[in-house]
């Protein structure tokens, strides 16, 4: 079984695949306080959990934005669970092209998210794809019919907007995000939620027609998926967004790992 790692600014999500299909998926803190020791009893307690052991691992991959990381997690699998962790990478085969200006600098997060997009919803199609990650950041990704990934945009998440607003007014509070009873506010909390998510939805919806327009200004019109832990929340209220898949970006870390690592042509 493949233990693919998105490690992200605030939490670390788990997913364990049996061949293509997801299993089961856990999130940790991305603490990085956490010792490798901390890390790797984490891991063990949550495979036990589930019924499974350390020796049912054979791979491990990880796309991460948080470097600091990256050698704690990758000691605790090696340690622990008795593989190497994988550092997905945006110089390894992913994409049929890149046409971002420099390769090297396009995360790795950014990257899988797209070739998911395109694989699973894009090419059977024959249609773009337009990915869309309500995270810790927003970010769009956008990727051709024929599979070149051609950039995307990034803006604040939903959750840093509202921690920003919130610290940096008086008499402003934090509040439970959720969908308001109607968009004109009648109270603190209730303007607050319509503000952030009709707000979040008019950004992503903005974004995603501008980016339509630009990559297929004549043909097919892109799909659009939207993934991230506050995608179900924004996705219902969205006039562009077409599909939900909360797992996409576990599913491209499974598929890069795939193409570089377990590809029979390419270990021929």
């Amino acid at each position: 079984m493949l233990l693919a790692m998105d490690v992200g600014n605030t939490n670390i999500t788990v997913g364990l695949f049996l061949d293509s299909e997801l299993i089961t998926m856990w999130r940790l803190a991305a603490d990085r306080a956490q010792t490798w020791d901390e890390y790797g009893l984490q891991l063990v307690h949550l495979l036990e959990g589930d019924g499974h052991t350390p020796g049912d691992i054979s791979c491990a991959a990880m796309a991460s934005v948080v470097p600091p990381l990256n050698a704690v997690l990758s000691r605790a699998v090696q340690r622990y669970l008795n593989v190497n962790l994988k550092e997905l990478r945006s110089n390894l085969r992913s994409l049929p092209a890149i046409r971002y200006d420099n390769p090297d600098a396009l995360g790795t997060d950014r990257l899988v998210n797209a070739l998911a997009g395109w694989e699973i919803y894009g090419r059977p199609q024959g249609r773009p794809v337009i990915v869309v990650d309500f995270g810790t950041a927003t970010k769009l990704e956008c990727v051709s019919a024929e599979g070149e990934y051609l950039g995307g945009c990034i803006a604040p998440g939903i959750g840093i907007a509202t921690d920003a607003l919130t610290r940096r007014t008086a008499l402003l509070q934090r509040v439970e995000l959720q969908r308001p009873r109607s968009v004109i506010g009648r109270n603190v909390v209730a303007s607050l939620q319509s503000g952030i998510l009709f707000g979040f939805v008019g950004l992503a919806d903005g974004l995603v027609r501008r980016l339509a327009r630009e990559i297929a200004p004549a043909g097919p019109q892109p799909v659009v998926v939207a993934t991230g832990g506050l995608a179900d929340l924004v996705a219902p209220e969205s006039h562009t967004i077409e599909l939900v898949d909360p797992h996409l970006t576990l599913q491209g870390i499974r598929r890069m790992y795939e193409l570089n690592w377990a590809d029979p042509v390419r270990e021929a």
